[in-house]
């Protein structure tokens, strides 16, 4: 189901796909932000089947083609990072989710996705 709650922190605009995240992955989104204190900012979020096929290492079985994951800019200091992950960890209670921190010369980014019930949680660190 699309976006249908009414967001704290995040509004359609910022979404290139509101229409194609999945509510209950929004709300999410904006429970993690509320946690962290900081602002988020989503760099990609829901994809079409082509604009997957045109990122860069992404997969045919990306969350992102489900609405269900979002790419957000590294955090500025390292405090925000463990505050992130903190918040992640907060907000998802029982839920399976995939946090991967990267942290290279050639990509600094955030990922996070809802997992389908059922499967493990996963932390993904990818730094040089």
């Amino acid at each position: 189901m699309p976006i249908t709650a009414t967001l704290r922190h995040f509004q359609p605009s910022e979404f290139r796909h509101p229409e194609l995240v999945q509510n209950d992955a929004a709300v999410w989104l904006d429970d993690i932000r509320d946690l962290c204190g900081f602002p988020l900012i989503v760099t990609s979020d829901a994809r079409t089947p082509a604009e997957n096929a045109a990122a860069s290492g992404s997969s045919p079985t990306s969350l992102h083609l489900q609405g269900r994951a979002f790419d957000l800019r590294y955090p500025k200091t390292t405090e925000e990072v463990w505050r992130f992950v903190a918040a992640v960890f907060l907000a998802s209670g029982e839920r399976p989710v995939e946090l991967e921190l990267v942290n290279s010369a050639q990509d600094r980014h955030l990922h996070i996705a809802l997992l389908p019930a059922g499967k493990t949680s996963r932390l993904i660190v990818r730094a040089d």
